[in-house]
């Protein structure tokens, strides 16, 4: 597998959602299922389930995936699996306004990292703080939905432009919770408004992304280049 995948659990019964009765909204819409191809030809197809619009189950062929475990709506865990064998267990706790407030992700056969999160007063700023002997601190930039930075230990910069468009995860429940957690076991930018058009790093590793959209203005077909290397990204979604 060359990108992380989610897979989720709740104590609630499996559904596929279905779009809402009127076929001008899109606040029903979800992707079921992606089909990538990567640069060296090989293929790999990831499958969604949800309970209403919550991502309950994402399945790999390529053998991974994470539960994601809810207690009162409430994510307190993204665990990572390299079937049948457990890898990354990561929970999180709250504060008083219903934000990330702790990470802990246990590598397991390495050891448990510990961090904090804090915000600034219009919640546009994420940092994160390690209270273990290693792990460094870092920030995380939001604006309008989307993460629009990232600065790891002062050094390590990130950067990204959008498009205006529907990321195939903008209707999911929890979306603005999984937007602030740039962790082990959570890539946040899946869970930005919009489509990432760009990602410009100190060190140069660029990646330049092209869409087609569907008629609702979400991604058909993702084309990401990063300095020349390319996969495609083919989603199919619950109302197609």
């Amino acid at each position: 597998m060359k990108k992380l995948l989610f897979t989720l659990t709740s104590c609630e019964s499996d559904s596929v959602s279905t779009p809402p009765s009127d076929s001008s909204s899109n606040d029903g819409i979800l992707p079921i299922k992606v089909d990538m191809v990567y640069s060296d030809g090989e293929t790999e197809t990831i499958e969604y389930t949800y309970d209403g619009m919550t991502l309950i189950k994402e399945e790999s062929t390529d053998g991974y995936y994470t539960d994601y475990v809810y207690e009162d709506s409430k994510l307190t865990e993204i665990n990572f699996y390299n079937a049948p064998n457990l890898e990354i267990l990561e929970s999180y706790t709250y504060d008083s306004e219903g934000r990330v407030a702790t990470v802990s992700t246990n590598i397991v056969g390495t050891g448990v990292f510990n961090h904090n999160l804090s915000y600034n007063s219009d919640n546009s700023v994420v940092t994160s703080t390690p209270t273990t002997s290693t792990g460094t601190l870092s920030t995380t930039t939001l604006s309008n939905g989307n993460m629009i930075g990232e600065n790891e230990g002062g050094i390590y910069n990130v950067t990204y432009t959008h498009d205006t468009m529907n990321t195939p995860f903008k209707n999911i429940t929890n979306r603005d919770v999984l937007l602030t957690i740039n962790s082990e076991n959570n890539y946040n930018y899946l869970f930005n408004a919009n489509n990432i058009l760009t990602e410009v790093t100190t060190e140069n590793f660029n990646t330049e992304n092209t869409y087609t959209y569907t008629g609702f203005n979400f991604p058909r077909v993702m084309t990401e280049n990063n300095d020349g290397d390319i996969t495609t990204y083919t989603y199919t979604y619950n109302n197609d």
